[in-house]
């Protein structure tokens, strides 16, 4: 457990004085076990109603799975799994895949492993089993994946996205039988450079799940979504639609109303540059304002975002991590105060400059039972490991 400075104001009255006082939020380690912390994925697969964790560790070798031992136990080391061993992981997500009761995880692995595989629960968590999917080994180099009922058949598919030379998004189809992995199909959607964030969202109100996704690299980077034809042409590419970062390295992308409007907004990172948001102009989907927000002086380079009521007031804050952070801020909030359209938000910092170099993707989820949004995330250089930042705020 470590002390971190600022996140939150209290206030100190002395002598008729206002004064204010920083918070500090205070580290605390879920998992610290392996090397290479990469990505967090949350889902509650024991039914507790508390929120349970996977990671891929990329230099460890290892696919890991810690349960929420219960908000009292919180700020301790968390109970943990190694639930498959593959090499060069690089997220892992749940997903019950053959509907057998017990949570499975999905992990994609680039490196020269370039395989998607399958870690089949148990209701013995020391029995896990991995087996890869035929239709991906040696395909690409796989980054990041979603479930979600393509077809409307055998139940749910994989939207899988690569990275590099030849790199597409696209689905894995599930058969009737899940566990025949050899009858799993590769279906590619669209080229793609280097994928970070897939969400599955309903991004024109149709009443079905389209992809979102950032892209950060090549002729088709930016923050794009596929609009979901399955019911007349679910083998070969939906239409593309671009939300915009064409001229800019977007990171991880998060959904939320940034703008209190009632429509879901888009905000991204960018290496190196502003966060970057997006505001929705209507229900199609196809029509956005770009806004900016720079991060604050002496942070790292932008990698994690989340929107989130941080500080329980009632407005969306921004929240970041960052990579390039060695003695620099390493994740923080800001907050817009009385315009979201300004582009120098207040910035408070969360994690200090003393320890983590490279942090990743967000999960703002309240660990501890006292009413506020935590954050969750890992940092994979100064092997920190699976860490949360506790909210002062209540």
């Amino acid at each position: 457990m470590f002390m971190r400075p600022v996140s939150c104001w209290v206030l100190l009255v002395i002598a008729e004085f206002v004064v204010p006082v920083q918070a500090e939020w205070v580290r605390h380690t879920i998992d610290q076990s392996s090397r290479g912390a990469d990505g967090v994925r949350v889902m509650d697969i024991n039914g507790d109603g508390l929120p349970d964790l996977v990671t891929g560790w990329e230099e460890g070798g290892q696919i890991r799975v810690a349960t929420h031992p219960g908000t009292q136990l919180s700020k301790k080391a968390w109970p943990a799994v190694t639930v498959g061993k593959v090499k060069s992981p690089e997220d892992a997500v749940f997903v019950d895949l053959d509907h057998d009761g017990n949570v499975d995880v999905i992990s994609c692995c680039e490196g020269k492993t370039r395989t998607v595989f399958v870690h089949w629960g148990s209701h013995d968590s020391s029995m896990w089993q991995t087996q890869s999917i035929p239709a991906t080994e040696k395909v690409a180099m796989w980054m990041f994946a979603a479930p979600l009922d393509v077809d409307g058949e055998n139940g749910v598919d994989l939207i899988v996205a690569a990275k590099g030379p030849g790199a597409k998004i696209g689905w894995l189809k599930s058969p009737s039988d899940a566990r025949n992995l050899e009858e799993w199909k590769w279906q590619p959607l669209a080229d793609v450079g280097w994928v970070m964030s897939i969400e599955t969202v309903d991004m024109d109100g149709d009443g079905d799940l389209d992809i979102l996704y950032s892209d950060r690299k090549s002729k088709t980077r930016g923050v794009h979504w596929l609009e979901n034809e399955s019911e007349t042409e679910p083998v070969h590419a939906w239409k593309r639609h671009t939300v915009g970062g064409t001229d800019r390295e977007v990171m991880f992308l998060a959904l939320g109303d940034v703008n209190q409007d009632g429509q879901i907004d888009i905000a991204t990172t960018v290496k190196d540059g502003p966060i970057t948001w997006f505001e929705r102009v209507d229900s199609s989907g196809r029509k956005w304002t770009v806004h900016e927000v720079d991060l604050p002086a002496g942070t790292g380079s932008g990698k994690g975002i989340a929107i989130a009521d941080v500080d329980l007031d009632g407005k969306n804050d921004l929240v970041y991590t960052c990579e390039h952070a060695e003695k620099k801020i390493g994740a923080g909030w800001l907050s817009a105060g009385q315009s979201v359209q300004n582009r120098n938000w207040r910035p408070t910092d969360i994690s200090g400059t003393k320890h983590g170099i490279k942090f990743d993707l967000i999960q703002m989820l309240d660990l501890d039972g006292d009413g506020d949004l935590d954050l969750v995330t890992c940092e994979e250089r100064d092997n920190l490991g699976v860490i949360w930042y506790e909210n002062p705020t209540k």
